[in-house]
């Protein structure tokens, strides 16, 4: 449900540090193009499709929840052209969350058809409503103001900018991810984790040094799934501190 605005701040700081710095909006999230079809795969591909259109041949891959498993994919599948890797918040296992996410994916729908004909209300209105609606199935309020972030309006219609539809249909998918055997990417990679969350538990660690034998794990005390801006400096300084290390 992210979008490559949730990085603008961070994003800054490290341009001014000199790097290169490009955020993207994943399949049928931001302003990409919707598609009926998405996995792990085919998102991996978009990633080297876009490197290969930028005429770069490595890059530091950091990608959180989604990203991140977007990210190991790519990483499993294109070494070659992934300098070092950055985890945020998520395992290359089935994520935590995954029996409690079609509910609040039906209740966007809901919210969606609510509100499909109320042309003449403000963005802001919609979002109280979607946000006041979203308390049936999301306890936490950053959550549900960031899920109402993505409502806009288009062509005098609220609607989701995430395309909801194909992220439903491939839920398993996304949720899950791909069986990797005899495959190991084995660059500099750092997973990023808040004490709060659950994504990165001790549980999961065989398997993330079984598929990345040079990662290192570090948790940001207080943080919860939305480490960056839980906790932005202390990830700041965590993030750096790799980024200086395996610095080409």
């Amino acid at each position: 449900m992210g979008n490559k605005d949730n990085w603008h701040s961070l994003s800054k700081l490290w341009s001014k540090k000199g790097r290169q710095v490009i955020t993207v909006d994943v399949r049928n999230h931001g302003e990409s193009p919707h598609t009926q079809s998405m996995d792990y795969f085919l998102m991996s591909e978009d990633i080297i499709n876009l490197l290969d259109e930028l005429s770069i041949d490595k890059a530091c891959l950091l990608g959180h929840s989604m990203g991140g498993k977007m990210s190991m994919v790519t990483a499993l599948q294109h070494p070659e052209r992934v300098d070092s890797l950055i985890v945020v918040d998520v395992s290359p296992t089935v994520s935590p969350r995954a029996k409690t996410y079609p509910a609040f994916l039906q209740m966007m729908l809901k919210i969606q058809v609510q509100l499909y004909m109320q042309q003449d209300l403000p963005v802001s209105e919609a979002r109280k409503i979607a946000i006041n609606m979203l308390k049936e199935v999301e306890p936490e309020s950053l959550v549900r103001q960031f899920l109402a972030s993505n409502l806009i309006q288009k062509n005098n219609r609220f609607v989701w900018k995430v395309y909801l539809d194909s992220i439903i249909n491939n839920f398993s998918d996304i949720c899950g991810f791909p069986e990797f055997t005899n495959v190991q990417y084995d660059g500099p990679t750092l997973f990023v984790g808040g004490s709060e969350s659950k994504y990165i538990s001790e549980s999961e660690e065989p398997e993330i040094k079984r598929l990345f034998p040079e990662s290192q794990i570090q948790h940001i005390e207080g943080a919860g799934h939305w480490v960056h801006s839980d906790k932005p400096s202390a990830f700041l300084d965590v993030v750096n501190k790799f980024l200086k290390e395996h610095q080409e």
